[in-house]
């Protein structure tokens, strides 16, 4: 499944986001993927995953704090502290994968450029219908009881 990456946008963080989000995917089994998304499709984007939310970005501050001290590259904890809000300002907790893909409301995984979370966010509108229709031939011909042995196989490419 294709992805476009918008050329103000890092390729190597594209990339990167991008195959965290497969790799999020290919761990939910169909019976995961049917109940997360249905959930989803029903109440929009939870906001019980903002605890976890903030524990990522609380993670990413203080350690970008501890990089920059130890790295010597600033005078004093308070610039440390200010470069790191700064850089924390960029960024966005990411879900692997994105709730709207199926993924666990809870299951924040770090952060990553905010641009281009966005941007594949927004991506999978258009997308995840064709996941929806394979995964639907699955429940159809497949006995209940195997839903939770059977794993979703994606490739999303950039």
């Amino acid at each position: 499944m294709q992805f476009n990456r918008n050329a103000k946008h890092d390729a190597d963080e594209f990339s990167r986001q991008l195959k965290n989000q497969q790799d999020g995917m290919n761990k939910l089994t169909v019976e995961d993927y049917v109940k997360n998304r249905g959930d989803y499709l029903a109440n929009g984007r939870s906001s019980a995953g903002n605890a976890a939310q903030q524990a990522a970005r609380d993670n990413a501050y203080n350690n970008k704090v501890s990089e920059l001290l130890s790295n010597e590259t600033v005078d004093s904890l308070e610039e440390a502290e200010r470069q790191a809000k700064n850089w924390l300002d960029t960024q966005a907790a990411l879900h692997d994968p994105d709730q709207v893909a199926g993924g666990f409301m809870n299951n924040v995984t770090g952060v990553g450029d905010a641009g281009v979370n966005s941007s594949i966010g927004s991506q999978w509108k258009t997308r995840i219908g064709a996941v929806d229709e394979v995964v639907d031939e699955i429940v159809r011909t497949t006995p209940y009881d195997n839903l939770s042995k059977i794993y979703l196989d994606v490739k999303l490419v950039p």
